[in-house]
């Protein structure tokens, strides 16, 4: 009667139900974002013509966002014609049984680069089947050299009409030579001798219409976000911030005021103990204040939900500096400064670089979690470090 289901990860799912159970699409929804929801809530395309689900989705909190598809019809009523340049050939091409070529192939034409080394380094051989995979109707374009250098596939079932086009893709040297155009038709070709009458492709791109793609459908985005109420307050969750050994720090919002709303987890840390995760968040506050230590505000507490609500300072995070190869040494004295305040209480804070922002100049430590000193852990001994490279973060 319905269904709700993710697309390709939590946070984005399909919701539908039939004409004859419309009534159940507010229920349907309803569990979708309950159940298929991320960290910062769920995202869900809307047909513009679907009316009344878009204001069931309005009454149940999803807003529009500025994001949008669109999909491309061809009729396949006719052969296509086509023309490779000299040296090139297409083939048909299974590519569950030679899944590191394509995949490699897809490295390079969705611009990840062409260092193999790191492709290899991060390919994964898929442990999986592929029941409909059909390798007829999975083109491909081989260069001179017997190298990959296009594709289009297309999957198709004989119960329907029409063939979906996806992935397509041609790597950069090899663009602006007609390629692209030769795999989608060969691909679709191959889907009409089966039996297809159209060809869909979820895009808008400017390719897809110069070889003679129409809009057909088009789809908005309404978003609902995830929400904590704290103390009465409700917090809107925008984005998550990190994840540290005590808690997930997510950007959130009351109207246009930006916070920093922790929520305490309570996953195991193979080098670390914990106490009581909330209780140690506040009296670890008090102490970094007593310290003269530069931190974020705290605005709120929820003892019974394992909530902290911060301020939240908008700056540039020193690791993300170091990563970007900015140098950080005019804040290294103030690293210092802050480490000579903590030791004087007989502390340690946290020194590694995800836990301190730049904002006008000033450093300040994000982060709650402090300990009693020892020189094992001091800033000398062990962060500075991951600030001066010696580690890598």
């Amino acid at each position: 009667m319905g269904a709700a289901l993710i697309d390709m990860f939590f946070g984005e799912a399909f919701v539908s139900v039939l004409n004859d159970y419309q009534s159940l699409y507010g229920e349907v929804l309803k569990y979708a974002f309950d159940n298929l929801k991320d960290d910062q809530g769920l995202g869900i395309s809307f047909h513009d013509g679907n009316i009344d689900e878009i204001n069931e989705a309005i009454k149940q909190g999803f807003s529009k966002v500025e994001a949008e598809e669109i999909d491309c019809e061809i009729n396949l009523d006719k052969e296509f014609a086509i023309s490779l340049p000299e040296g090139f050939s297409a083939k048909t091409f299974d590519a569950e049984k030679n899944s590191q070529e394509i995949e490699w192939l897809f490295w390079q034409g969705f611009d990840h680069g062409n260092d193999k080394e790191e492709f290899l380094k991060q390919y994964k051989e898929s442990t999986g089947t592929r029941p409909h995979f059909n390798p007829y109707l999975c083109i491909v374009i081989k260069n001179k050299q017997g190298e990959l250098v296009a594709s289009a596939s297309t999957w198709y079932d004989t119960r329907t009409d029409y063939a979906y086009v996806e992935p397509v893709c041609v790597i950069p040297e090899c663009r602006k030579m007609g390629l692209g155009k030769v795999v989608v038709y060969t691909a679709i070709d191959h889907a009409r001798e089966l039996g297809a009458k159209r060809a869909i492709v979820n895009s808008g791109q400017e390719f897809y219409q110069r070889i003679g793609f129409k809009k057909k459908n088009h789809y908005s985005f309404y978003w609902k976000k995830e929400e904590r109420i704290v103390n009465g307050v409700t917090y809107k969750l925008e984005r998550l911030l990190g994840k540290g050994k005590g808690g997930y720090s997510y950007l959130a919002k009351v109207g246009d005021k930006e916070y920093v709303l922790k929520q305490i987890h309570h996953e195991p840390c193979e080098y670390y103990q914990f106490g009581n995760k909330i209780e140690a968040e506040n009296n670890d506050y008090q102490r970094l204040l007593d310290a003269g230590i530069r931190i974020p505000k705290m605005i709120d507490i929820d003892v019974e939900k394992e909530i902290i609500i911060k301020e939240y300072i908008e700056g540039d995070v020193i690791s993300d500096l170091i990563k970007e190869k900015h140098s950080i040494k005019e804040y290294i004295p103030q690293l210092k400064e802050m480490a000579k305040l903590a030791k004087e209480k007989g502390l340690n804070i946290d020194y590694y670089p995800t836990n301190f922002v730049v904002k006008n100049k000033l450093l300040y430590y994000i982060d709650y979690e402090c300990n009693s000193y020892t020189d094992e852990w001091n800033l000398d001994n062990w962060g500075i470090k991951y600030w001066n490279g010696e580690k890598e973060l």
